[in-house]
């Protein structure tokens, strides 16, 4: 048995959208996941069912810009999922998504239902991908609490603030004046410098942080 984190995304409002469309969506976060993560993967993403998408990883580090790369695609393909993830042990060898088994499959496919009839705390709705996190004999909710938190923020961010934040993170060498005078700022250093501050960026990457270190204890735990 190994410590793993599964993923099992299911498309919402399925029945609604074109066949082809769906299916080219799926293949390509498919491939795209299976490539950036292929050092983490125990067992690579695969289409279930039609409208699924499961995978498992290894390597809990990795969980949150998995996440993280999950929703930004589902915004740019405008198709949101209910993302279950479950933590907890992978107990079969196999690579085929129907017949993976073990706490964390489990787990995941739960949170998944769990997210269909839960009530909702934070504000997402039918149109955005939602997260929800269970774990066996581990205490999951101080996990979704923190992802809550940081996806609940993230979705009130502004264009302006957008704009800044991918400039600081595709360019983290520059400067708070560069990036203003490359967005055109009249006061470059003290505009990026607000706008960083009403987005709340670094309690953010703090919270991230602490979700990531989370993670990497549990794995610490399964693995004893």
């Amino acid at each position: 048995m190994k410590p793993a984190v599964c993923f099992a995304l299911d498309v919402k409002h399925s029945r609604q959208m074109d066949k082809k469309r769906l299916l080219m969506i799926l293949n390509d976060l498919k491939e795209t996941i299976n490539k950036r993560f292929h050092k983490d993967l125990l067992v690579p993403f695969a289409i279930r069912n039609g409208d699924e998408l499961v995978g498992v990883i290894g390597n809990f580090s990795s969980a949150y810009p998995l996440i993280k790369y999950i929703y930004s695609q589902s915004c740019f393909h405008q198709c949101p999922f209910y993302s279950g993830i479950g933590i907890g042990e992978l107990e079969t060898d196999t690579t085929d998504v129907h017949t993976i088994n073990g706490s964390a499959v489990l787990c995941a496919f739960a949170a998944r239902e769990h997210l269909k009839e839960k009530t909702k705390i934070w504000s997402e709705n039918e149109n955005t991908t939602s997260f929800y996190i269970l774990a066996e004999a581990l205490p999951f909710e101080p996990l979704n609490t923190l992802l809550g938190w940081i996806l609940e923020t993230k979705r009130n961010w502004t264009d302006k603030q957008k704009q800044v934040i991918h400039l600081i993170e595709q360019f983290p060498g520059w400067t708070y004046e560069k990036i203003g005078r490359h967005l055109g700022y009249k006061s470059p250093i003290s505009t990026v410098s607000y706008l960083l501050k009403r987005a709340e960026y670094q309690k953010v990457k703090a919270t991230e942080a602490s979700f990531t270190e989370l993670l990497i204890l549990y794995q610490t735990l399964l693995k004893k």
